[in-house]
């Protein structure tokens, strides 16, 4: 009995594991966007301060998640248009000199982005990690500290690309708005009414479509 509770033990691990590495690729890309601009200091600041303020919430929602947040009423509609919106001032931010803005105030912006975006991303993540648990602490608290390194390093090397090749910029805002049509597709107030009618990959085409249109226009004034 005890061999075949470590495996369910080991088992629930990698299935954590796996988890983490499917679906903390998005978050990455958001905290590589949002600190792209910044020097290789205060980068790593605002990577280090975002990651830790993520994760914290990561716990504490997921420790509420016992009710099902993807059925709370608006939460995914009010998450995915948030992510359009932040898709696009990424993307408007993208072309602004930084050297207007002072260090400090840019850490702080990148630090706020991370968090809003993070915690509007992770809701799959906070469910999964939720479900393999199966209400273990100590496997609850290892998946979610576990995605903070993959966090910190996919995201750094992404703002070190970002800031060299800016395609790469679109290509980020262009996955955040993808999943921003994502959850709006699986805003449950919409079905019947929108999902019927469009799949979610031409949900998230509009999306995209959106917020380059969007930051396009902003970014020609």
């Amino acid at each position: 009995m005890e061999t075949c509770g470590n495996l369910a033990f080991m088992f629930s691990i990698l299935q954590i594991i796996i988890i983490d590495l499917v679906l903390s690729g998005d978050n990455a890309v958001v905290i590589g966007m949002a600190t792209r601009n910044l020097d290789v200091r205060n980068r790593k600041k605002a990577v280090l301060l975002g990651a830790l303020a993520a994760i914290l919430l990561r716990i504490f929602f997921t420790y509420i998640a016992a009710v099902s947040l993807v059925q709370v009423p608006l939460l995914q509609l009010i998450g995915g248009l948030a992510l359009i919106w932040i898709a696009v001032k990424l993307l408007v931010d993208n072309n602004v000199d930084c050297t207007i803005v002072s260090s400090q105030r840019s850490l702080l912006r990148a630090v706020k982005t991370i968090v809003l975006a993070d915690l509007i991303m992770s809701l799959d993540n906070i469910l999964a990690v939720g479900g393999a648990s199966h209400g273990d602490l100590i496997l609850l608290l290892f998946g979610l500290l576990f995605s903070m390194p993959l966090l910190m390093v996919g995201s750094q090397l992404l703002a070190s690309l970002m800031s060299r090749f800016n395609w790469i910029t679109y290509l980020g805002g262009v996955v955040i708005a993808w999943v921003a049509g994502e959850m709006i597709h699986s805003e449950i107030i919409l079905k019947g009414l929108l999902v019927p009618n469009f799949s979610p990959f031409f949900i998230s085409i509009f999306s995209v479509l959106v917020v380059l249109s969007t930051a396009k226009v902003i970014q020609s004034r």
